[in-house]
């Protein structure tokens, strides 16, 4: 039987990927904090339904989208050194991304982040010394022939519909495994592998159609219904979709001119029948634990309630069904606790990213600057052209993304202000959608986002090859995404 080359893709952080990507953070870490005492401390009133939380920092409870705020656009004012109690001394710089993990606002969301990465982590690991995934790609393989372009124009169809329908992101990093094992057969390489995941998910993302995280979030801050311009938001997807498309199919064949032997399918996979059998059987079970998870997260997504808990819901059905198919692939259960351990221990580097991340936005936010930068922006967009004042809006949004890459968070701190006080000649439509594009497009250029430093680090793709790569393709969203809003306020949307 020939099986062509060894099926060997790692889901472990890279040393030098590693090293570069903590060095990157730790410079923004220092500048932030710098910047809590270069720019002046600042604070809206803001009010709540619940009186229990009313006037309080934003960041205590923007992560309840449901409490009904309200600010006050001319209550801005500058807080004293003696008010200021809670910005972070120098020597608490070092210790913030622990500070943000035990006392910060969003430590439960960093927490379920750090414990889903490490389950998907040690799922993998089974997965992969069980045989599963290489069956799977045979599988897959023998399906795609020749239409392997045809494929990735259907699979960035299916990513970006999960991420602007449903509000996934992260948690399509559960597909990383399987792409970069596919591209491996393919003669592609890992940064093609890992940007199916990462740029895919962070367009549609982008072009919120239901998004609940983004477009819903929003819309219940402004007040108006989800359904407001979502025929404008279609077609945005759709034009989205056809350029990401294009440059990962780009991406792909600029792997296929460089690689020293061209991929041959009938080369690749010759198995027997029973082996065949084989691989279904393996394919099945682990299609099964996917789209379980998955049905997990769509179902909790979709139910407000247990929202915040969709990480939780996909964790709990990767462990079940980890044990389960582990125990059947593997034959028993120590060696599945073998596997499963391995598997955490290649991604531990994941939390010391996740935490210094998390870090940055907790210096900001304990520095009270975020209201004074909305202030002096506000301030800037007054009596000047709507297509003007739209552009320094997706900047303003743009330098808040970099310091809250949460997109609730944001949307409850930016859109009551924007929508209390709108600018002249920009519709509370546009100002959401200002808010998408700014929040979606950076999800995977900023070194502040912990899903793209999360995937870059499984894939072992530095951060400044990552930006080499691919800016060229993000000045190209920007610039069709101010085309987009400059049409939304010329037609009145």
């Amino acid at each position: 039987m020939n099986k062509g080359k060894e099926l060997d893709v790692k889901i472990k952080f890279g040393l030098k990927s590693f090293i570069t990507v903590v060095a990157i953070l730790f410079v923004v870490l220092f500048v932030v904090g710098i910047l809590t005492f270069a720019i002046p401390a600042g604070r809206y009133t803001i009010y709540t339904t619940d009186i229990s939380k009313a006037d309080l920092p934003f960041y205590q409870y923007t992560e309840d989208a449901s409490l009904n705020k309200q600010i006050v656009i001319d209550s801005f004012r500058e807080l004293t050194d003696e008010e200021n109690t809670s910005r972070l001394p120098v020597w608490r710089w070092i210790l913030s991304p622990f500070e943000a993990l035990i006392l910060g606002s969003n430590s439960s969301n960093m927490i379920m982040i750090i414990a889903l990465l490490l389950v998907l982590g040690g799922t993998f690991k089974v997965l992969e010394e069980s045989g599963g995934l290489v069956s799977l790609v045979r599988v897959i393989m023998l399906k795609l022939q020749s239409k392997r372009f045809v494929a990735i124009w259907a699979i960035t169809a299916i990513i970006m519909i999960l991420s602007a329908v449903f509000g996934l992101q992260e948690q399509l990093l559960i597909l990383y495994p399987v792409f970069a094992m596919l591209c491996t057969a393919l003669n592609w390489s890992r940064f093609t592998a890992i940007s199916f995941v990462l740029i895919s998910s962070g367009v549609g993302f982008t072009t919120a159609i239901t998004n609940p995280l983004t477009i819903g979030t929003a819309s219940i801050a402004a007040g108006v219904n989800v359904t407001d311009g979502i025929w404008y938001r279609i077609i945005i997807f759709l034009v989205m979709y056809v350029v990401t498309s294009l440059f990962l199919t780009a991406l792909a064949k600029r792997d296929e001119r460089k690689a020293t032997e061209k991929f041959d399918v009938q080369g690749f996979v010759t198995v027997t029948d029973e082996e065949h059998k084989e691989d279904i059987s393996k394919s099945k079970m682990i299609i099964a634990l996917f789209s379980i998870a998955l049905l997990a997260v769509i179902i909790t997504t979709a139910i407000e309630s247990l929202r915040s808990l969709a990480m939780v819901f996909m964790a709990v059905a990767f462990i079940v069904g980890t044990v389960i198919i582990g125990r059947v692939l593997l034959g028993s259960y120590k060696k599945l606790g073998k596997s499963f351990i391995k598997g955490v221990k290649d991604v531990l580097p994941s939390i010391v990213i996740i935490m210094i991340a998390f870090g940055i936005t907790y210096i900001a936010q304990q520095g009270n600057i975020l209201h004074t930068i909305f202030y002096y922006f506000y301030n800037s967009v007054t009596n000047i052209s709507p297509y003007l004042a739209v552009v320094i809006l997706y900047a303003f949004v743009l330098i808040i993304e970099f310091f809250i890459p949460s997109a609730s968070a944001k949307a409850v701190l930016i859109i009551p202000m924007l929508t209390l006080a709108p600018i002249d000649g920009i519709s509370k439509t546009v100002i959401i959608l200002t808010y998408l594009f700014a929040d979606g497009y950076t999800n995977v250029l900023y070194p502040t986002c912990g899903t793209l430093l999360v995937g870059l680090g499984l894939a072992n793709v530095s951060f400044a090859e990552w930006f080499k790569k691919t800016i060229l393709f993000q000045l190209l969203l920007f610039a069709i995404s101010i085309g987009f809003l400059m049409l939304a306020i010329f037609i009145g949307l």
